[in-house]
């Protein structure tokens, strides 16, 4: 019996060992990829990252990447605002910094949101609330749909000096990042103007903002139908958009990755920065959003789609 144990012990050892060497040998290797260099203002990008929860001062300010998109606070709100030493700090790694700012809904966390514009947080908003503040998206508690047009929204992003705007400027932000720029796509069906004056608020907001600073930089994510307006491409300086290669770890149509692709071009044509944030989880999959996003010329970043973690990968790294 104890013969019988031993060799059955010694088969799996073979077994195992055989398997391990098998992986080792024929495991996938992941090439070093070559990614495009865009320049912002002569300052040349090849990487960048994106993350907005669970931010570390110092690993930002350590890292290498050219380009990294975060929220102009640390949790947030107005008591988490980041100040001028806090950005001079993350800059050290000589590096440029764009403030996430959502400017399509408006988010309950932030300064300007006052708790009695939907007292019973039942995400629809109360009698005496903002004329241009609509329901809650039910996709994300906390954020509601704005009506984006309406001076008063507008005042609240930009043009005075406690605007949301004014304060990324003035911390020292080297630009912006427009989220929710495709609430233009929600209100449509009823407001014939929608697309159209979604153009017009960031074309303003970019002129305003450049008055200040020549040199501040617009970036809007996603939405990338409006390149067709060539109004609206002179006054951006790049574009984000998510999801563009994978749904996570599924492979999207590739006639929709063509539709993308030919719009994102109109502004890539131009050389102007185009950054792709997918999320897939694989690593094989990641390494494959990579090397297409390059492949088309754009810049690439794959992380958590909670965006709460500063991502490296060993075939791009940040230099």
């Amino acid at each position: 019996m104890k013969k019988i144990l031993v060799l059955t012990i010694a088969a799996i050892l073979v077994v195992s060992v055989s398997i391990s060497v098998y992986f080792l040998a024929f495991r996938p290797e992941y090439d070093l990829l070559s990614p495009p260099t865009y320049y912002l203002n002569g300052f040349p990008v090849n990487d960048f990252a994106y993350q907005l929860q669970e931010l570390d001062i110092n690993e930002i300010s350590s890292s290498s990447y050219d380009l990294i998109i975060i929220d102009y606070s640390s949790d947030g709100t107005e008591e988490g605002e980041f100040t001028s030493s806090n950005l001079n700090q993350m800059k050290q790694e000589e590096k440029l910094l764009l403030s996430y700012m959502s400017i399509g809904e408006a988010e309950t966390y932030r300064f300007y949101w006052n708790n009695s514009w939907d007292s019973d947080n039942n995400g629809i908003p109360d009698v005496d609330s903002p004329a241009w503040l609509d329901i809650e998206n039910p996709e994300w508690e906390g954020n509601y749909k704005v009506k984006y047009w309406y001076e008063a929204w507008q005042k609240v992003i930009f043009g005075s000096t406690d605007s949301y705007l004014d304060r990324i400027i003035d911390v020292g932000f080297d630009g912006c990042y427009l989220d929710i720029i495709d609430a233009f796509e929600y209100y449509e069906d009823t407001y014939s103007f929608a697309k159209a004056e979604m153009i017009d608020f960031v074309v303003n907001l970019s002129t305003y903002a450049k008055a200040i600073n020549e040199d501040f930089l617009v970036f809007p994510q996603n939405g990338e139908i409006l390149l067709d307006n060539s109004t609206y491409r002179n006054a951006i300086d790049g574009i984000g958009r998510e999801d563009v290669f994978f749904n996570d770890n599924r492979k999207n149509d590739e006639g929709e990755i063509l539709q993308i692709i030919e719009l994102l071009n109109l502004l890539k044509n131009e050389d102007k920065t185009i950054l792709i944030i997918d999320y897939p989880t694989r690593k094989p999959v990641i390494y494959q959003a990579y090397s297409q996003a390059y492949d088309n010329g754009y810049l690439a970043y794959v992380g958590p789609r909670d965006l709460d973690e500063l991502i490296t990968y060993d075939f791009s790294l940040p230099d």
